[in-house]
């Protein structure tokens, strides 16, 4: 299978590229009641690993609050807005989607007009992918594709290439550019007072989801040693249960493993279909979902 052809099989199987190996559900909702603080000038909504739930965040300052990813569609968009507006009354927004996939970025049209929508070039560049993908999704169910309905993807306000700092007004947070990875263009988001990092799909406790057509092991190691070097006390994943810098280092790990013993696959002479049913079988039952692990092995195949 060529490399095209495998990340979008991949994508099919993964498209969710949520924590949860179940399907989703029904009606995937953000649960807005349940925000709460993880530190004096950030805020989270966690998805309580809900599949097609973003893990959404709010940093505030005295001028400004940037929210983190949006839910998926227009309706949870303006749910989220509303907490936003809720939170940091009569302050600037500004919005940032750690990836451009539907459950993290197809709520941004919801927001209110003056929105500072702010989108790495490289994630500016996946509307066709996005809204590719929102088809996908609202193929599951229904309710899916009830959410979907309309949703469109925002164009940016500002791009910016490798890293930007928003000033919110006494508080500063950098975004960090880390594609191709998880997507061509992923994005963290730093908040270095707080010591908080909002890692996206990069780092969390699930198995890495490789969708990137460019992605290779050193392009994601590069990300995982960019995020480490920050030293967050606090890594708030896109999906999933909050964690620290253990969920950086057991990516880092996970990629080794299997960066390894695929080349000493290709060392013996084996067919790529060859190593990832025997890599699986030996990683199994560490790293459970099989279909992830065929990817990240495709990925070291490649690299």
């Amino acid at each position: 299978m060529g490399r095209i052809a495998g990340v979008l099989a991949t994508a099919l199987v993964l498209a969710a590229g949520s924590a949860s190996a179940q399907a989703p559900p029904a009606d995937p909702v953000v649960q807005v009641e349940g925000l709460k603080p993880l530190s004096l000038r950030v805020q989270v909504i966690p998805d309580n690993s809900v599949g097609l739930v973003p893990n959404v965040g709010f940093v505030i300052g005295r001028t400004g609050v940037l929210v983190v990813d949006t839910g998926l569609g227009p309706a949870n968009g303006a749910a989220v807005a509303a907490v936003a507006q809720k939170i940091a009354p009569g302050r600037k927004i500004h919005l940032v989607a750690t990836h451009a996939h539907p459950e993290h970025d197809l709520g941004a049209q919801a927001f209110p007009a003056g929105t500072v929508m702010i989108r790495s070039r490289d994630q500016a560049g996946e509307k066709a992918a996005d809204m590719r993908l929102a088809g996908v999704f609202s193929a599951r169910s229904p309710a899916i594709a009830e959410r979907l309905k309309g949703a469109q993807f925002r164009a940016a306000d500002q791009t910016f290439d490798k890293e930007q700092v928003v000033d919110l007004g006494g508080v500063s947070v950098t975004l960090l550019a880390l594609g191709p990875a998880h997507t061509a263009g992923d994005i963290a988001v730093w908040m270095p007072t707080d010591r908080v990092l909002f890692s996206g799909d990069l780092a969390m406790k699930a198995q890495p989801s490789i969708l990137a057509e460019k992605a290779t092991v050193a392009t994601w190691k590069a990300a995982l040693d960019r995020l480490e070097a920050l030293k967050p006390s606090v890594v708030v994943p896109s999906h999933g249960p909050i964690g620290d810098v253990a969920y950086i280092r057991g990516y880092r790990a996970y990629l080794d493993e299997v960066a390894q013993k695929a080349a000493e696959a290709k060392a013996k002479g084996q067919t790529l279909e060859a190593a990832t049913a025997a890599i699986a079988d030996a990683m199994t039952d560490r790293y459970p979902d099989r279909a992830r692990l065929a990817g990240a092995i495709r990925m070291a195949w490649g690299s």
